[in-house]
């Protein structure tokens, strides 16, 4: 059963806790470092989770699509603090109180056992993510760096000592990285500050490489 069919057949006392958001494009749905009490549903448009890895590098971690669900590992470790989830595209959400997400779970076997499935995938997804990054090129760090700047929507600030303090990149190759990525097209580097010469070939090698 998906996660609509199990909103749709959720437990008329779960659904009377229901909270509906809306969230506008490039707004932040959930900021991060914070504790979080809810289950968030997103039911309409797109979100991009955005964090740091160990190395400091920033990524775009992951992309909910619609009838996809976020907050919950939260719920079940009172020590584990969010990521930074913005909306991609005008987003609908509904969120769902902590001590309502254990009754539903407590009358409905199948939305515990997608909880269980979706914490399971996170959770190998998110160490092969990170393992990746540690494994990509300084090319390939700029370019996933530069995307998610663009994504939190504060390129316009990023600049040369921003990227080599969070990607570990030395100046020396950074610039000679610049150089290359400008040859090939994919930015431009002026008046000290970057401009991405085409979003979506962009966006489609760093999915790549991911």
């Amino acid at each position: 059963m998906n996660l609509k069919e199990l909103v749709e057949n959720a437990p008329d006392n779960v659904k009377k806790s229901f909270i509906y958001r809306q969230h506008s494009k490039d707004s932040s749905i959930i900021l991060p470092g914070e504790e979080n009490d809810y289950l968030f549903i997103l039911i309409s448009g797109s979100a991009n989770v955005i964090m740091h890895s160990f190395s400091g590098a920033m990524l775009t971690f992951f992309t909910y699509q619609a009838y996809s669900c976020f907050g919950e590992l939260e719920l079940f470790n009172k020590n584990t603090k969010t990521f930074y989830i913005k909306s991609q595209t005008n987003c609908e959400t509904i969120l769902v109180p902590k001590n309502n997400v254990f009754e539903w779970m407590r009358l409905d076997f199948e939305f515990t056992k997608y909880l269980i499935e979706q914490l399971t995938e996170k959770l190998i997804k998110s160490s092969n993510t990170l393992i990746n990054i540690s494994l990509l090129s300084i090319k390939d760090r700029l370019l996933n760096n530069i995307y998610s700047h663009y994504l939190a929507n504060d390129l316009s600030i990023l600049t040369k000592q921003i990227i080599c303090s969070e990607t570990s990149i030395p100046l020396r190759s950074l610039n000679r990285a610049i150089s290359e990525c400008k040859s090939e097209g994919f930015i431009d580097f002026k008046d000290k500050r970057f401009q991405i010469l085409s979003i979506s070939r962009l966006e489609s090698y760093c999915k790549s490489i991911m």
